[in-house]
């Protein structure tokens, strides 16, 4: 009897996952200026806060009652003005601890209401706490358990002999990947895993990208590019703005039949993954995401700058219609006309761009 207690105990140890279905898992962890946020699965039972000074650092600590890490991963190293470390972890088998490390005390209680604890992180006087407020709230985001179990896979038009559209010394396949490792870094920063295509100046068929998103099974597929007029430009058109295209399914079945007969492809598709790139799912989420990420990138850019909307397209380019997941393609503008073109060569307008798309796949998710 005494074995068997004994090995029960180790089992439970050894695996905190078994947890999650009982106990109060933590779902969001968000930093906007000096203001920490954690919320729950449920409500909140308890939380019991103390503090341990030593050599001049006062560790503020947080005992969160019935909480658990879905992961049983630490999250630390979170950055914050005015604070040495900041840490999240599991003290004990029901009890998350939250550890923050700084010099200075704090000026306000933590908030604690129903699923939500906001805790207040400690400033060095009352006239910094001013000057915080006064800027805008820059947002931080954090792995959380249920954006990592999602897998994004981003692709970066073009690519090595194949250079897209050009103006000048400018080169689509330049932006393109500039653009979507920004992409890359945020989405990651917000917890969730992400896969490209290409990550270098080098040359990928179309079916190559198809391929590689299918055999990595992401949740969803973005590929960002750059627009170009035709030279022959047609009367009462305005070739600016930002498009967002998704799957048209018009001929659709014979479209896919065509340009897999036109790659030659050795070894052809099952008849399961050529009914996932042309099913009604695929189709409706397809456009779900497209409608989310417009609507984010155009109401990141617009605090700042003056954007057309050429709104949501349907297409059958290839790498829409060849995936098996649902899949966008994003035109972020048009590299010959003279304001975009700068705007899409300035480092801060593409950030605020790619931004727009990162939460527009936040709002796809419903995280």
């Amino acid at each position: 009897m005494r074995k068997l207690l004994i090995f029960i105990v180790l089992l439970f140890f050894t695996n905190l996952n078994l947890l999650a279905k009982e106990n109060n898992h933590l779902q969001n962890t968000l930093l906007v200026s000096n203001k920490l946020t954690l919320t729950f699965r449920d409500k909140i039972k308890s939380v019991k806060y103390f503090t341990i000074k030593k050599s001049g650092v006062v560790k503020h600590v947080y005992d969160i009652k019935n909480a658990i890490l879905l992961s049983g991963k630490t999250i630390k190293n979170i950055k914050a003005n005015g604070v040495k470390s900041l840490r999240i972890g599991q003290f004990n088998k029901n009890t998350l601890r939250v550890v923050i490390e700084s010099k200075y005390s704090l000026e306000k209680k933590h908030r604690l209401k129903n699923r939500t604890l906001t805790i207040y992180l400690p400033v060095k006087t009352s006239k910094q706490k001013k000057v915080l407020y006064k800027k805008r709230p820059s947002k931080k985001y954090f792995h959380t358990n249920r954006r990592y179990q999602k897998l994004i896979i981003l692709d970066a038009g073009h690519g090595g002999r194949d250079i897209g559209a050009s103006n000048k010394n400018v080169i689509e396949k330049d932006l393109t990947l500039s653009m979507t490792l920004k992409l890359r870094d945020i989405l990651k920063k917000m917890g969730y895993r992400v896969r490209m295509t290409r990550s270098t100046d080098k040359t990928m068929r179309l079916k190559e990208r198809t391929d590689y998103a299918n055999r990595y099974k992401g949740d969803i597929f973005i590929s960002i590019h750059v627009n170009a007029a035709p030279k022959k430009r047609t009367r009462n058109v305005r070739y600016e703005g930002i498009t967002v295209f998704y799957l048209s399914t018009r001929n659709i079945k014979k479209r896919l039949r065509k340009r897999i007969t036109h790659y030659k492809s050795k070894k052809r598709y099952s008849k399961k993954a050529s009914q996932q790139m042309i099913s009604q799912w695929k189709n409706r989420r397809s456009k779900r995401l497209a409608i989310n990420v417009r609507k984010n990138i155009l109401r990141s850019l617009r605090r700042h700058y003056s954007v057309n909307d050429k709104g949501i397209k349907r297409q059958g380019f290839w790498v829409l219609l060849a995936t098996t997941m649902p899949s966008i393609l994003v035109e972020t503008g048009y590299i010959n006309h003279k304001r975009e073109l700068k705007r899409l060569q300035n480092s801060n307008y593409q950030r605020r761009l790619v931004e727009g798309v990162a939460k527009g796949v936040n709002s796809y998710f419903g995280l």
